[in-house]
């Protein structure tokens, strides 16, 4: 049986596994647990998202929509994948469907795909994001097409393992590593272009560091 928490401090030393658990049997008369794995994630949910939709509003609403679909879904969490992976295949499949919208959106208004979806106010962006990646490297990364873009980003921003893209994204594990590769690949290439256009930029092309 699982002992009562009452401290934040207690909280936050807890595992996931043993979190989660303790927010299932408080929820819904207590969600002291709960705000407690909002705390854990809402950054590292925030930047994914906004990372795969380029938007700080629509990535808001998407962080939002994930957490309320966590808080009614979580007693159907049954601990068979990590509390990360079951977390983040929701953000992903949440970002996804939003970027999908956006795309559509602005076809109708004969708006350019790209821009919509890439675009950014980074001095609205909260706190955590401001200087993660540098500019150079944002840049190679906006260059990437759809999937790779969304491989390196759970790779390197996001930091989940090999393993755990691969249930995000309903891969294999073989599937998973290939394309991982090849993201990589295309991401040196568009760093190598960036930097070429920009004489100022000294840096020897490096992968984006994991958060």
């Amino acid at each position: 049986m699982i002992a009562s928490f009452q401290t934040n401090t207690e909280l936050e030393s807890l595992p996931d596994k043993e979190l989660v658990e303790l927010c299932q049997r408080q929820l819904p008369h207590n969600v002291e647990a709960y705000k407690e794995i909002l705390r854990r994630y809402e950054g590292l949910v925030y930047n994914t998202s906004l990372k795969i939709i380029g938007n700080p509003q629509e990535a808001e609403e998407v962080a939002q929509d994930s957490f309320i679909q966590i808080y009614n879904k979580l007693d159907q969490f049954e601990g068979r994948a990590a509390f990360k992976t079951w977390l983040f295949r929701i953000v992903y499949n949440f970002s996804i469907a939003r970027r999908e919208k956006i795309v559509k959106r602005a076809e109708r208004q004969h708006l350019y795909a790209e821009e919509a979806l890439y675009k950014s106010s980074p001095g609205n962006a909260p706190p955590i994001l401001k200087g993660q990646l540098s500019d150079t490297v944002q840049e190679a990364m906006n260059r990437l097409r759809g999937e790779q873009r969304r491989i390196i980003i759970l790779k390197f921003v996001t930091g989940l393992t090999l393993n755990e893209i691969a249930e995000v994204m309903g891969l294999k594990l073989s599937a998973t590593k290939m394309r991982l590769y090849r993201a990589l690949e295309e991401f040196k290439q568009h760093y190598l272009e960036v930097t070429k256009e920009d004489p100022a930029s000294t840096q020897t092309p490096v992968t984006p560091k994991s958060q």
